[in-house]
């Protein structure tokens, strides 16, 4: 269902695609309607959700990398029902991964996630994080401050669901008296969630829409932010983080799920169901410029399709 409503998994497919095309490769997306698996070397998916299908490229002779998009229970309920699933099911998907020549997780705790349910082997996986655009230069007047009247906010960007936890932002900004910018539309499934986040609207709270990705108007509502608010019940690697500090926007992020690898000591982390602890640390946000420094360092599109680029140079003989 990819694309049908885009998030951050979409956004990472079209900017890997678009930098190793930059770096001289010929990158399809596959249409299973008109194209054939036979007409290319390698082939790279974004989900775990068509699993059935990896033993067919493997038969065929394709180089098959995975990234996994995953964030897997390892309670032991979880592991205990995937263990018998295992020895009564003929087809499933723990023995499916083992097609999959690189399985490429965002953070190490994912790897580790995923090796402790599914038992895959540490030789299967390499890290491959997500990135960023190199930000347009500030061009001396907000566009987003000159559509919308509106800087010095609080500004949450994403698709509106249950566990990224708009509500808690909307609380954050009406108890601190600041304003809050809502960037995203609703999450299908998640209608129920979105009304009750509107009913809590008061004149503080400004619902945009969705932007695009890239687009001037998206790079300058961070750029007008005081900073933003990832309040997730856990990301894997924050796409909005990347995307707000490399433009030197300061970030209080959810200390759950694989953050702290990827955004180390420069960013403000918060237990996002502790609103008081989020409050305290919005009067001693961390640097935006430091944090902007660090991304630009490390997490480009560049950097990271090169990564991606070495992995399919290994598998391609």
């Amino acid at each position: 269902m990819a694309f049908q409503h885009p998030g951050g998994g979409e956004v990472v497919i079209l900017k890997l695609k678009d930098y190793l095309e930059r770096r001289g490769h010929e990158v399809k997306l596959f249409d299973k309607w008109s194209d054939k698996v036979t007409d290319y070397d390698i082939v790279h998916e974004f989900s775990l959700l068509e699993w059935e299908v990896w033993k067919d490229y493997k038969d065929l002779g394709l180089p098959l990398v995975l990234t996994p998009t995953a964030w897997p229970r390892n309670d032991l309920k979880s592991l205990l029902k995937n263990r018998l699933k295992n020895i009564y099911e003929k087809h499933n998907l723990t023995k499916f991964l083992k097609y999959p020549d690189v399985i490429t997780p965002t953070t190490s705790l994912e790897k580790d996630r995923l090796r402790k349910l599914y038992r895959i082997p540490q030789s299967h996986f390499n890290i491959v994080p997500n990135g960023v655009d190199l930000p347009v230069a500030n061009k001396g007047e907000n566009t987003f401050t000159a559509k919308y009247g509106l800087s010095d906010y609080l500004l949450y960007v994403g698709s509106i669901a249950e566990n990224k936890n708009l509500l808690g932002a909307i609380e954050v900004a009406n108890r601190s008296g600041n304003k809050l910018i809502v960037i995203g539309d609703v999450k299908v499934g998640h209608e129920d969630y979105f009304n009750k986040c509107k009913n809590l609207q008061s004149e503080n709270i400004h619902f945009i829409g969705r932007l695009q990705e890239g687009e001037e108007l998206l790079t300058d509502a961070y750029r007008a932010a005081k900073c933003l608010l990832v309040l997730s019940d856990f990301e894997t690697c924050s796409l909005v983080a990347m995307e707000a500090g490399a433009v030197g926007t300061p970030v209080l992020l959810t200390k759950y799920g694989g953050t702290k690898e990827v955004f180390k000591n420069y960013v403000n982390y918060v237990d996002p169901l502790d609103l008081d602890s989020v409050l305290n640390e919005l009067n001693n946000l961390k640097s935006g410029d430091d944090l902007r420094q660090f991304i630009l360092a490390n997490y480009t599109w560049n950097v990271i399709a090169e990564k991606l680029e070495n992995i399919y140079k290994k598998l391609i003989k």
